[in-house]
């Protein structure tokens, strides 16, 4: 990987999880640490339509800013808040992430397992 990411970048982009309706999301690795591939940290892009995609909670933590896009967000079941440019979130261990994107979103997130 280049030590240069450009963070519009859409080249080497992976599926991710689906929304409840179909529409799509996509993630791009810009880094991960030299550990196991499940206790590595990794740094990436996530790309989504506007869909609903709920999480399991997960073993893990991420933190992720909002570069572009509006979505409604709840942590754990709490009430959805919008978040959007700028928004920081960080989604602790075992919490389960349920994302309502409402216009094309992307954000960069940093997760840490959690063994």
């Amino acid at each position: 990987m280049s030590l240069i990411t450009h963070i519009t970048a859409d080249a080497d982009l992976t599926p991710g999880l689906a929304a409840e309706d179909g529409a799509k999301s996509f993630r791009r690795m810009i880094w991960e640490d030299d550990g196991a591939p499940e206790t590595a940290t990794k740094v990436a892009v996530w790309i989504a339509e506007p869909g609903i995609y709920p999480y399991p909670p997960r073993d893990l933590e991420e933190t992720f800013v909002v570069l572009e896009g509006e979505a409604m967000c709840s942590l754990g079941g709490a009430a959805p808040e919008k978040i959007g440019p700028g928004s920081i979130v960080r989604v602790p261990r075992g919490v389960a992430p349920w994302l309502h994107v409402l216009t094309p979103f992307r954000k960069l997130a940093t997760v840490v397992p959690k063994p």
